[in-house]
């Protein structure tokens, strides 16, 4: 079994490709730029989502040069790029969090009326493709496909069969539940790996995922308090980074999931998120 390149199901026009992260950055500067707050974080904030033009540009540059690699580029900014924008949502998140409790008749943090809006934008961001352009679920199938590959070829404390199929099971899965009408031969063949009986029942497994995540932030906000408060929404603010990434891999020239050096675009994110809770969150918890 072979990886299979992600440029032969979602297409590799890189100049179309590197306009899209031009549109998008463009459209989260705006955003921000939409809420301002007269204090020293925006001020960085601010700072920080300006530069995503300039970093988007430069790769522009980098593709559009022909006396030159552009890869070195493209591989360097990339991580930046997406923690800047993960930094963003901090901000907007919690600028629509201080609108909702300021509306609601509950004496609520910003905090913590944003709490909500993290796993509906993560779902809503996938539901939406799912739904529209038809392609979330092929995109978690040919990463759940290429890590089974990754598997395959290490040797991890003696699982690597068991890896290899777990993740062979859930690409057939995603590719099963698919809206497309044209999934790719790449990724067709897996559906006969699910077994439509013992296949797990989302509704129910989104019920206990929701009753989980409600139940955390009503034991965290009543044995903490809000200081601890903050910390809890950075950690699940951490997995918007996939529908983030999802848009500047499936969209962009950003690398997907199973071909980054995971450990640098976790540090610069970590880095981000830090920066957030020095600079935005003082001002919300």
């Amino acid at each position: 079994m072979e990886r299979i390149d992600p440029g032969t199901v979602f297409g590799s026009e890189r100049s179309d490709k590197v306009d899209f992260e031009i549109a998008f950055t463009a459209f989260v500067v705006t955003v921000v730029l939409s809420f301002p707050v007269n204090d020293l974080g925006y001020t960085v904030l601010k700072a920080l989502v300006i530069s995503l033009s300039g970093l988007t540009l430069l790769r522009k540059m980098a593709v559009s040069n022909q006396h030159g690699p552009s890869e070195p580029v493209l591989r360097w900014t990339m991580p930046f790029i997406q923690a800047i924008t993960l930094v963003a949502t901090v901000h907007i998140f919690l600028e629509a969090g201080a609108y909702l409790a300021a509306k609601l008749p509950l004496s609520l943090s910003p905090v913590v009326a944003a709490a909500p809006l993290i796993p509906l934008f993560v779902l809503g961001v996938f539901g939406f493709h799912e739904k529209v352009t038809k392609d979330a679920s092929l995109y978690i199938a040919l990463l759940s496909h290429n890590a089974s590959k990754r598997a395959e070829d290490a040797e991890i404390f003696g699982l690597t069969e068991e890896l290899d199929d777990w993740y062979l099971d859930k690409a057939g899965l995603f590719v099963a539940f698919s809206n497309s009408t044209a999934i790719p031969s790449e990724l067709s063949w897996l559906k006969h790996r699910v077994d439509s009986e013992a296949s797990p029942q989302l509704l129910g497994v989104f019920a206990v995922g929701i009753a989980g995540y409600a139940l955390i932030w009503l034991l965290v906000s009543w044995v903490f308090g809000a200081s601890v408060l903050n910390l809890v929404f950075l950690f699940f603010i951490f997995f918007v980074k996939y529908p983030i990434q999802f848009w500047y891999s499936r969209f962009g020239l950003g690398r997907f999931t199973s071909d980054r050096s995971g450990w640098f675009d976790a540090l610069i994110i970590l880095l981000g998120l830090l920066a957030a809770n020095l600079t935005i969150l003082p001002r919300y918890g």
